[in-house]
């Protein structure tokens, strides 16, 4: 193989790669700022997804992703709607 194919590869892959870490980097940044201020809401004691959802707007499906996905937030053993802090 030529020189300039191989270089023109590298850098094919180096850009895929970069572009990968990227998308990743802002899908954890974004779940850990989400998961922050649904944590404020939780500070005050068990909470359902609804108030959760009025407090932080986030919508409900992104609150329920994000809280069966921490490991600081569980559901309540009485209520599977409502969100408390991991003991």
């Amino acid at each position: 193989m030529s020189l300039e194919v191989i270089m023109g590869v590298s850098i094919v892959v180096t850009i895929v790669l970069m572009v990968g870490v990227r998308v990743w980097l802002q899908k954890v940044v974004t779940f850990k700022m989400d998961e922050g201020s649904i944590v404020e809401v939780l500070k005050s004691g068990p909470q359902n997804t609804q108030t959760i959802s009025a407090e932080t707007t986030l919508s409900d499906a992104r609150i329920v992703h994000i809280c069966t996905n921490s490991s600081s937030i569980t559901a309540n053993s009485e209520d599977n709607d409502t969100w408390r802090l991991e003991s």
